[in-house]
């Protein structure tokens, strides 16, 4: 009789716990059928363009109903300029198995793209995906990887210094060498000031805290700034506009944003909208479960012109009219 009692119990105890594993199990399959899904953000550094991005990459993911609110687990990390860093977070993230790896800025990408290749990586915000070494061709980037370039109009952007200081004859340039798309972005602007009959005057920095002395080791030195694609002056550029502003120097190019900041005037492509476009690839992966490696890179729209008068009238420089008139439209 004893034997019969604990036999019983002893299959009421089995049943319970198949019918617990099952319902467990229905559920995690229920709540991944209603999409959540696990996305590591790997931003490389604090900045304004990359923060424009990260933003707009957010409410698309939201707007597609991936978010914390839907179950998703959305974590962000910031490798906070340093390379090794970048690698640290990509590692985890593909320890973590994340459905999905965003590297916005080049240094996250190159290190997503040798950490996995399974795990799709989407890249954002990457000045020359195909000379950063991270996909083969813009139409069909290839392997587990793709992404959207933010690939500045940097020859518009050259023009516009005959344009605003037509003396102008050196052209102060300060970079971090180090950076895979600060080189792309001089591939594109060496030749365009040469065709534009200037000099450029080159001062390598190694991070953040060096942009200031740079800037100040070019006074006297050069007649314009021009801002590069490149993360660590970008980051810096506070102490670049303070230097503009005591030496009377313009700067030329950079982003909209920038140009609120200091910049006198630059074509330029909106943040908000990459990080948007980054957002619909990311779900064209996860949703419309599409091969990353097929998946077209995205590039930047059409760049509109901005300027900034009230920096033009501090710095004593006037405008042309047609350019005053292009920046309304």
């Amino acid at each position: 009789m004893g034997n019969k009692r604990q036999n019983g119990k002893a299959w009421y105890r089995a049943v319970t716990m198949i019918m617990m594993a099952t319902f467990m199990l229905g559920g995690c399959q229920d709540k991944k059928q209603s999409g959540a899904y696990k996305i590591g953000i790997n931003q490389f550094m604090q900045h304004p363009l990359l923060d424009q991005t990260e933003k707009g990459l957010l409410d698309e993911l939201t707007a597609a109903g991936i978010s914390h609110d839907k179950g998703s687990v959305i974590t962000l990390k910031n490798a906070n300029g340093d390379e090794s860093i970048a690698v640290q977070i990509n590692k985890q993230f593909s320890d973590d198995k994340v459905d999905v790896i965003v590297a916005l800025g080049t240094p996250s990408a190159q290190s997503a793209i040798k950490t996995t290749s399974t795990i799709p990586v989407v890249f954002g915000a990457i000045t020359d995906p195909v000379k950063a070494g991270i996909a083969v061709t813009l139409a069909e980037p290839g392997g587990n990887k793709t992404g959207t370039s933010d690939r500045w109009p940097f020859e518009k952007q050259v023009a516009l210094i005959k344009k605003i200081v037509p003396n102008a004859v050196k052209v102060g340039i300060i970079l971090n060498p180090a950076e895979s798309n600060t080189e792309a972005s001089m591939s594109y602007i060496r030749p365009a000031l040469q065709k534009e009959g200037l000099v450029s005057v080159e001062v390598p920095v190694a991070n953040t805290s060096e942009v200031y002395g740079a800037a100040k080791s070019l006074v006297g030195r050069c007649d314009v700034f021009l801002v590069p694609g490149d993360n660590t002056v970008i980051s810096a550029f506070d102490t670049l506009v303070k230097v503009s502003r005591e030496a009377k120097i313009p700067i030329i190019g950079g982003s909209d944003d920038l140009v609120i900041k200091g910049s006198l005037a630059t074509y330029a492509g909106d943040y908000y909208q990459v990080g948007r476009a980054t957002g619909k690839i990311v779900v064209q992966i996860l949703k419309e479960k599409k091969n990353p490696g097929t998946i077209p890179i995205a590039v930047a729209e059409k760049a509109k012109l901005v300027v900034n008068e009230k920096e033009a009238a501090g710095l004593g420089i006037k405008l042309p009219v047609d350019l005053l008139e292009e920046a309304k439209k």
